[in-house]
């Protein structure tokens, strides 16, 4: 995460379940932030030692605004058109929102830290990945040769599925399969910053339809989102381990880094760009 004032925007801070007669107490970006329902079931939310904020809930969570007052009322476009399940997983890691934000839609990091059951070892290929941007949110398209290739993802079929991984402000991170253009699995991960260095994730799963088929999905993808998510943070965090080795040193891009230099934009609020519309890489 860049230091600074929060872009405007909704940033998630707990599930809406965990929010029901006593007060709960949250932090985002360093303020701590009290939080309660009033009459007729509306969250509220106020800093401790500062003026009160704007909250919402939507979508099975509780978010509270950015330094300055959103201009929407909403979080995002709808994950799947409907019907679909979905589940909600939510943890903290001890990583900025940048390298967050980076990890969740780095394509290329799985065939490394998530070998055998999502990736088979050695089976490594050349894709060509399609990125593009506009004001606020820059995307990756991956070929179905990218997708997940280990006995895990074969067993959800996921092997043979596009995938287009966006990063959206003020700070989410949506992952996309689809089959010929229909939606088949959707994940959407809003973050919101702790501290420069600690960032609460807020993830929402979901595939499509309702009956057992969908349940019996969504009950295999939380096991594997939950052995993901270690490993993911059990890397992030040695990051901070490793910038505090290397001192100042100024952050560098490496080759397969596609979304990443657009992360650091959007978060500092400026427009990504792409330099390369079309990018070949191995993964």
């Amino acid at each position: 995460m860049t230091s600074g004032p929060l872009l405007p925007g909704w940033y998630p801070l707990l599930r809406a379940r965990d929010l029901r007669g006593a007060p709960v107490l949250r932090v985002l970006a360093d303020t701590p932030l009290r939080l309660w329902r009033e009459k007729g079931g509306i969250a509220a939310v106020a800093a401790a030692s500062a003026a009160a904020r704007p909250a919402l809930e939507a979508d099975g969570w509780i978010f509270a605004a950015g330094d300055d007052p959103p201009t929407d009322t909403g979080t995002g476009p709808p994950l799947l058109p409907p019907p679909f399940r979905k589940i909600l997983i939510e943890g903290r890691v001890r990583a900025g929102l940048g390298d967050v934000g980076e990890n969740i839609l780095d394509t290329t990091h799985t065939s490394v830290v998530h070998q055998g059951y999502l990736r088979r070892p050695g089976s490594r290929r050349p894709v060509e990945a399609s990125i593009e941007s506009g004001d606020g949110w820059i995307s990756a398209t991956y070929p179905p040769g990218a997708a997940p290739s280990g006995w895990g993802a074969r067993l959800l079929s996921a092997h043979r599925y596009t995938i287009r991984d966006t990063f959206r402000a003020p700070a989410t991170a949506d992952v996309s399969y689809t089959d010929a253009g229909k939606p088949v699995f959707a994940a959407r991960f809003r973050l919101a910053p702790v501290s420069v260095d600690e960032t609460y994730v807020a993830g929402t799963i979901a595939v499509p339809g309702n009956g057992l088929a969908a349940h019996v999905k969504l009950a295999a993808l939380r096991l594997f989102f939950q052995r993901i998510f270690a490993e993911d943070r059990a890397i992030l965090e040695l990051i901070g381990e490793n910038r505090e080795v290397h001192g100042p040193a100024p952050l560098v891009f490496a080759p397969q880094d596609l979304l990443r230099p657009g992360i650091e934009a959007i978060l500092a609020g400026r427009c990504p760009q792409v330099p390369r519309p079309r990018v070949g890489l191995l993964v």
